[in-house]
């Protein structure tokens, strides 16, 4: 029997999970804490036919150096950036960027309506200043691998996801970071954008 590329995309989610057991001291000795605090809300924010919910604002500005890391890091970006060739962000400092949440219905992962909180992939560009780039080559833990065009972030509020239904998102979980697409009134064609819904994310390329 054929597998299908979700559910072998599963199955390597799971694999991942028991191979870094041991390097980030077991996928479930570590429960979920609570996501990031509500510190401002507006609805109504939207990017084409998808709206999303403000969460809170950034305080870093486009440009600015990127933050130390203080806890540990969860995703390496690579390009031509204002900051440099390379940049290290936890998740206290990908999150200075603002957040928002939306809910959408996650048919490959969560297998339900979720409600995910995290950084709009576009805020994250302009603050490194690669709007004008024209293609991320992100990278999973398990090696899955997916060039995402820069454009969709034009088209819709695609999500750096950081935690699901106010939790953070373990390995386990699909986490500590991944890229969601709304659900919701855009019609999205699965065989072209399902791919891009990676989890588990390591690195992004920017190309």
């Amino acid at each position: 029997m054929t597998t299908s590329p979700v559910r072998r995309r599963v199955a390597g989610a799971l694999m991942t999970c028991g191979v870094l057991t041991l390097a980030l001291g077991g996928c479930t000795s570590e429960a979920p804490t609570a996501g990031p605090a509500t510190t401002a809300r507006s609805t109504g924010a939207q990017v084409g036919n998808a709206s999303y919910t403000v969460v809170s604002q950034p305080t870093l500005k486009p440009g600015d150096p990127a933050p130390a890391p203080t806890g540990k890091v969860v995703l390496t970006l690579t390009g031509d950036f204002a900051q440099g060739p390379e940049v290290e962000l936890d998740l206290a400092g990908l999150e200075r960027l603002g957040t928002v949440e939306y809910s959408v219905l996650d048919k490959q992962a969560e297998g339900r309506r979720a409600t995910f909180r995290g950084v709009l992939v576009s805020t994250l560009l302009q603050w490194l200043g690669a709007e004008d780039a024209t293609t991320m080559h992100a990278v999973a833990l398990n090696d899955y691998a997916v060039d995402i065009p820069v454009s969709d972030t034009a088209k819709f509020p695609v999500l750096l996801a950081t935690s699901v239904d106010g939790e953070r998102m373990s390995v386990e979980r699909y986490g500590p970071t991944r890229f969601v697409y709304p659900t919701d009134g855009v019609g999205l064609d699965p065989t072209v954008y399902d791919p891009r819904w990676i989890w588990q994310l390591k690195s992004i390329e920017v190309e």
